[in-house]
């Protein structure tokens, strides 16, 4: 996975591999969550676990989302650089096409982030 993203963050290009996960689109406890590149993106840790927790969307066009009480807090430096101004942003995506994340997995853990953000 790391390799198929160049060792670096899909979402905002840190290269430093001590800070990178491979992280599922769809769970691997899940049927369909299988440890393959297309049901994966290379995330660093921060983005990993904002990913995770619904804090950011990515649509199946490759376009990250901010939750929209997220965009609305002003928390901080971290926060507003590193989270809120993803927004609208298109991720890194491997040079090989068949590596690029599922769209139709994609699709289902946006529509999972929506729900999130409604509840939110």
């Amino acid at each position: 996975m790391l390799e198929a993203y160049r060792r670096q963050c899909a979402f905002c290009r840190l290269r430093h591999d001590e800070l990178l996960d491979a992280a599922h689109i769809i769970p691997d406890s899940e049927p369909e969550g299988e440890p393959v590149i297309r049901n994966g993106v290379a995330l660093c840790n921060l983005h990993h676990a904002a990913f995770d927790k619904f804090f950011v969307g990515l649509r199946p066009d490759y376009i990250i989302e901010i939750r929209p009480d997220i965009l609305r807090e002003g928390d901080g430096p971290t926060l507003r650089y590193a989270i809120q101004g993803l927004q609208g942003t298109k991720i890194q995506l491997p040079r090989r096409i068949g590596h690029h994340p599922d769209p139709g997995l994609l699709a289902r853990r946006y529509d999972l982030f929506r729900s999130a953000s409604k509840a939110s």
